[in-house]
C-alpha cells in the first residue's frame, strides 16, 4: 500500500476548508429551519389579522332602522284594533330591526286576545265544500243588493274573496262597477259574472279572490264618509249608497280573517288578474 505523507501544513488546511464547509452547512441548516418558521407565523398572524377585520366590518354594519311614520302607522292601527291594516304596514318594517320584533310581538298578543266578533260560520252540506266566514249582515240570498268580504277555510288555509251582488226583475248584463269613496274614484271591470234565476228575478254577482287592488278599494271604502257605488251593464245600470253595515262588515271580516291565523302577507306582491282598478283624484 502506497503511504502518502503530508506535511502538517497540509494537514491545517484541509482542517480549515472542511470546517468552513460545515459551519456553511449549519448556517443554511438553521436559517431553514427558522426562517421557515418565522414565515409560517408571518402568514398566520396575516391570517388572523383578516379574519378580525373582516368580523369588524360585519359586526359595525348596523341595521336600518325603519322609518318612524312606519312603525307610528303600525303602532296606530294596533291601538285602533285596526289588525289588517297594522299587518300590511308591519311587512314595511326591515325585519333586521328591534321595532320588527316589538310590533311583530305586539300584533300576534292581540290577535291571540280576539275571536272573530261578528263573523258567522257556514258549511254547506256537501264534505267537500269548503266551510265560509261572513259579517253577520251579509245576506243569506242573492236576491239583494250587497257589496262584501269574506272568506273560505280550505284545508286549513283561510282565503279572503270580494263579492258584488246585484239583483233584479232584468238582468244588466254586468260589465263593470264604479266605486265612488269621497273624491277617489274606482273603477273595476267584472269578469266573469256568474247569474241565477230566482224570487221573480235575476241574481247576478262578481265574486273573486281578494288581491292587492280589491284590498286598496276597500280600505278606500272603510276610510271615507261617503261611498256610492255604480253597476255598469250591457242593458243599463244603476247606483245606490253603500251602506255603513256593509262597511262595518269589511272591518269585522279583515279582522276577523287575520284574529283566525289569515295572512294578508300575500298582498304585497300579488298582481290582480281578474279585476282591472284605475284610481283618479278629482
Amino acid at each position: 500500500m502506497l503511504k502518502i505523507k503530508l506535511s502538517e501544513e497540509t494537514k491545517f488546511g484541509i482542517l480549515f476548508v472542511f470546517s468552513l464547509v460545515l459551519i456553511v452547512l449549519f448556517m443554511l441548516l438553521l436559517n431553514y429551519f427558522i426562517g421557515g418558521n418565522e414565515k409560517t407565523s408571518f402568514v398566520e398572524k396575516e391570517k388572523e389579522k383578516t379574519v378580525i377585520v373582516t368580523q369588524v366590518k360585519e359586526n359595525s354594519t348596523p341595521a336600518t332602522p325603519p322609518p318612524k311614520t312606519v312603525v307610528n302607522s303600525v303602532r296606530d292601527a294596533l291601538k285602533k284594533g285596526n289588525y289588517s291594516t297594522a299587518y300590511i304596514e308591519i311587512n314595511k318594517v326591515s325585519k333586521s330591526s328591534p321595532e320588527y320584533e316589538e310590533l311583530r310581538n305586539q300584533l300576534a298578543e292581540e290577535t291571540q286576545k280576539r275571536k272573530a266578533p261578528g263573523v258567522r260560520k257556514e258549511k254547506d252540506a256537501s264534505p267537500s265544500a269548503p266551510v265560509r266566514y261572513f259579517d253577520e249582515s251579509t245576506p243569506r240570498k242573492r236576491s239583494s243588493d250587497a257589496i262584501y268580504v269574506y272568506f273560505s277555510e280550505i284545508s286549513g288555509a283561510l282565503w279572503p274573496r270580494l263579492c258584488i251582488q246585484s239583483f233584479g226583475k232584468r238582468p244588466l248584463g254586468i260589465t263593470g262597477y264604479t266605486i265612488t269613496a269621497d273624491k277617489m274614484v274606482i273603477e273595476i271591470t267584472a269578469s266573469p259574472i256568474k247569474f241565477e234565476n230566482i224570487e221573480n228575478g235575476v241574481a247576478e254577482w262578481y265574486d273573486v279572490p281578494l288581491d292587492r287592488r280589491g284590498h286598496d278599494a276597500v280600505q278606500a271604502m272603510l276610510k271615507a264618509k261617503k261611498v256610492t257605488l255604480t253597476i255598469v251593464g250591457s242593458k243599463g245600470k244603476k247606483t245606490r249608497e253603500v251602506t255603513e253595515k256593509e262597511i262595518k262588515g269589511f272591518r269585522n271580516i279583515l279582522d276577523g280573517y287575520t284574529a283566525l291565523g289569515g295572512s294578508l302577507e300575500y298582498l304585497q306582491i300579488n298582481k290582480p288578474e281578474s279585476a282591472k282598478a284605475k284610481q283618479k283624484r278629482h
